[in-house]
């Protein structure tokens, strides 16, 4: 049926709970589960936190970079965790880059993206995350998108 679950995270608590249920389609179908965590790319004249980049200046910009690899591996650490607690084989990667692209670079035409319907921001007042509606329309793998309430 599926060679592969990809499961995208942002260790936000929506993106948790399709962490665990692909992770639970995993093992019920034993089959591996691919997790990856994505730090997005920042331009000059791009909001960062409340300060914008060329305000933070290059060398700031590289240790915010680092510094969110390293959160991007935490991240991942605990969903190996969740995967050997549930008897999953799980691969990780943490990636730099346009959040969408990367998911679906990874994915195949036989695998699932399980993925929720918002990350971080959580904003209630859309149907889909912006990463999530750009998943659904640039993959040919199939996607099961997990309900998550935002309140």
């Amino acid at each position: 049926m599926y060679g592969k679950v990809i499961i995208p995270t942002d260790g936000s608590k929506y993106s948790l709970v399709s962490v665990k249920e692909g992770l639970e389609l995993a093992r019920s179908l034993n089959i591996p589960a691919v997790a990856v965590h994505v730090i997005p790319p920042y331009h000059p004249g791009k909001a960062f936190g409340r300060y914008r980049i060329e305000e933070l200046g290059h060398r700031c910009l590289n240790e915010m970079v680092k510094m969110l690899k390293k959160r991007g591996v935490s991240i991942l650490s605990e969903v190996k965790k969740l995967a050997e607690e549930m008897d999953v084989e799980l691969e990780t990667h943490t990636f730099e880059g346009r959040v969408y692209e990367k998911i679906c670079k990874l994915a195949e035409d036989e695998d699932v993206i399980y993925i929720s319907s918002h990350g971080r921001s959580g904003i209630s007042s859309y149907l889909l995350g912006s990463t999530t509606e750009r998943v659904l329309k640039h993959t040919s793998a199939d996607v099961a998108v997990v309900k998550t309430k935002t309140d």
